[in-house]
């Protein structure tokens, strides 16, 4: 396998199994099996590592595609490193400045600062950067020939974005947004088959 398949392969394998070990505990911390503070730690940790994770199977993904189709490639190139910087700063808030916070018993910077609750400012940076996230599967779907169901995949997950944005006002859309635990992993899975297959 040629060294841009190998670096595009690693980075989509890397996303997808980031991609899941952000799902899994945000699952369980639905169902009441995980709390504070290791249900945010478990969540937010693997979300970090998934932001350049999906950047680079991006990067990958322009160096494996042919030229009449870059365009696609770089627009979803664009858009990951967009949404990378700013769930970034979300996370990295969250885990180095929130929770240490509200272990010591809380302060109006953790108060202000939280994530992931209706209201809160990171909420939205959080949701923008999810949006981008999916609008950047979208374009990445028009690089793609000859691959119907990874196209698919990524057209599912691209699909998603207004139900991601759309829950500033309407909070419910989650319930479709989280369809993401599902459209995201399969995407880079397929994703990363892709660039081993046609790599060489």
């Amino acid at each position: 396998m040629a060294v841009t398949a190998r670096f595009g392969f690693w980075a989509a394998v890397a996303a997808c199994f980031f991609a899941l070990a952000y799902g899994v505990p945000q699952v369980l911390q639905v169902a009441g099996w995980l709390t504070f503070p290791v249900d945010e730690i478990l969540i937010f940790a693997p979300s970090l590592a998934l932001a350049p994770s999906f950047v680079l199977a991006n990067v990958g993904l322009y160096e494996s595609t042919a030229t009449g189709r870059r365009v696609f490639a770089l627009a979803a190139l664009a858009l990951a490193l967009h949404y990378a910087v700013l769930v970034s700063i979300v996370y990295v808030v969250q885990l180095g400045v929130v929770i240490p916070a509200r272990l010591a018993g809380g302060n109006p910077v953790s108060a202000l600062f939280g994530c992931c609750g209706s209201g809160m400012p990171l909420t939205a940076v959080d949701l923008l950067g999810y949006t981008l996230m999916s609008v950047s599967t979208l374009f990445a779907a028009g690089a793609i020939v000859g691959n119907r169901p990874l196209r698919w995949a990524l057209v599912a997950n691209g699909l998603l974005a207004p139900f991601l944005i759309l829950q500033l006002a309407w909070p419910g859309l989650i319930w479709i947004g989280a369809l993401w635990l599902v459209t995201f992993p399969l995407a880079m899975g397929l994703l990363a088959a892709h660039l081993r297959r046609t790599g060489g």
